[in-house]
């Protein structure tokens, strides 16, 4: 069975290249840890902007390798002019808890203020503006869907971020905000990529296994005399 054993050399060869490749994220996240951004952030207060109906805006991301929603409401902070984009919190699950403008309160948190470049979602994951549903930020298109006009939009980013439970909003944790600062800081944790680099190693096992096995069962395979 040659064309057996070149793909099974070839599969085996891709599984463990992937599983060193995972190792050494881990390794290198363990030696170089991400470092603590604090002088950025202040004090900042903000009142929601509920001049116009419409829903939250919901931008899909990581937050300590869980996949969340991200809640964004327009928003204008005290002092200033102009309008901003305020993260609110997040929730989890798969699909996004719509959620009024209205309904979000002002609040004051210690948070970053920057502009955020626009940045598309990619091709398995475009906007949905329609369903204010977004997997890459686009601040003006936000915006635009709330009935706002305004280029150069900045967002608000606490540096905690609460994340509640999609069947039960009342349930809640909080966690360091990875996109608190303009270079997004990597959401996966080193512990991540250990368990990713055991997954295809087991897996490169588990072909070797069953490479013999099959052999063994054609009657190639015989460890006696």
């Amino acid at each position: 069975m040659p064309l057996l054993t070149v793909l099974t050399l070839v599969s085996l060869a891709i599984l463990v290249w992937l599983g060193n490749w995972q190792y050494g994220r881990y390794a290198d996240k363990k030696a170089n840890p991400p470092e603590q951004v604090s002088a950025e952030f202040n004090e900042i207060t903000v009142q929601i902007d509920r001049s116009n109906p419409g829903r939250v805006q919901q931008l899909n991301g990581i937050v300590g390798g869980e996949a969340v929603w991200r809640r964004y409401a327009p928003a204008r902070i005290e002092g200033e002019d102009g309008l901003v984009l305020a993260l609110v919190d997040a929730t989890s699950g798969v699909h996004p808890v719509p959620m009024a403008v209205a309904d979000v309160e002002d609040f004051t948190r210690r948070s970053n203020v920057f502009i955020r470049p626009a940045k598309t979602g990619g091709i398995a994951r475009s906007n949905q503006p329609e369903n204010d549903i977004w997997y890459g930020f686009d601040g003006t298109a936000m915006l635009r869907q709330l009935g706002y006009q305004q280029e150069n939009v900045k967002v608000v980013e606490p540096d905690q971020i609460t994340i509640r439970l999609a069947e039960d909003s009342s349930r809640a944790r909080k966690a360091e905000n990875p996109y608190a600062t303009l270079q997004v800081r990597d959401a996966l944790p080193p512990e991540r990529h250990f368990g990713y680099a055991l997954t295809w190693w087991g897996m490169a096992m588990a072909l070797i296994g069953v490479y013999l096995a099959f052999h063994h069962a054609q009657g190639r395979l015989r460890f006696r005399g």
